[in-house]
């Protein structure tokens, strides 16, 4: 996907009211490369940032078949059952819902802060879903369909432990930094994008 393509699909989400966090996820790149999508572009300013168009999986049996490797992933990686897998808002839970089911596990959903955020970040937090299941003093795996910066994992992890949960591992379908851990908890990824 060329840079005009992305411009043009983060302002058609802005317009649609989208904030910079719901933009950023939807388009698979980090806050700071949305809103440099949506400001004025300038020649002289590069982003480092990779877009990661999933839309290819978006099929159920595909995305299926992308949640069993990474279940299988996190069966090998741990040793023990986890409770509860919660999924990213918004990508991850998909993908996260297919990782439950073949890990025989509850599912969680957790809306980071970056889907809200638009201004003073300091005031918002992020939020777990009342209707599914919770993740106080649980066994837990995260997983999202993206790591970018890695504030995201960071954060939910930070927020099972509020909960006293215990977060097993880390799993995404794609690695754009190539982190082996965050915060102590190891990172699994399908894929990662290494800049040489």
């Amino acid at each position: 996907m060329r840079v005009d393509d992305l411009i043009e699909r983060a302002r058609k989400l802005k317009e649609k009211g989208l904030t910079i966090g719901e933009i950023a996820s939807e388009l698979n790149v980090s806050r700071e490369t949305a809103m440099w999508l949506l400001a004025k572009v300038r020649e002289d300013k590069v982003i480092s940032d990779v877009h990661v168009d999933l839309k290819n999986i978006s099929h159920p049996y595909r995305m299926r078949s992308i949640a069993n490797a990474l279940a299988d992933m996190i069966s090998e990686k741990i040793t023990e059952n986890p409770e509860v897998v919660v999924g990213v808002a918004t990508s991850g839970i998909p993908i996260a819902t297919f990782v439950a089911e073949y890990l025989e596990s509850d599912l969680s959903m957790y809306y980071p802060k970056k889907l809200k955020w638009e201004g003073e970040e300091s005031r918002v937090g992020g939020i777990f879903s009342e209707n599914f299941a919770r993740v106080d003093e649980k066994k837990c795996v995260i997983v999202d369909n993206v790591v970018t910066t890695g504030n995201t994992i960071r954060e939910t992890i930070e927020q099972i432990k509020i909960r006293k949960g215990d977060v097993l591992c880390s799993a995404v379908v794609i690695d754009k930094r190539g982190f082996d851990e965050i915060e102590g908890v190891p990172l699994l990824s399908l894929f990662k994008i290494v800049r040489i």
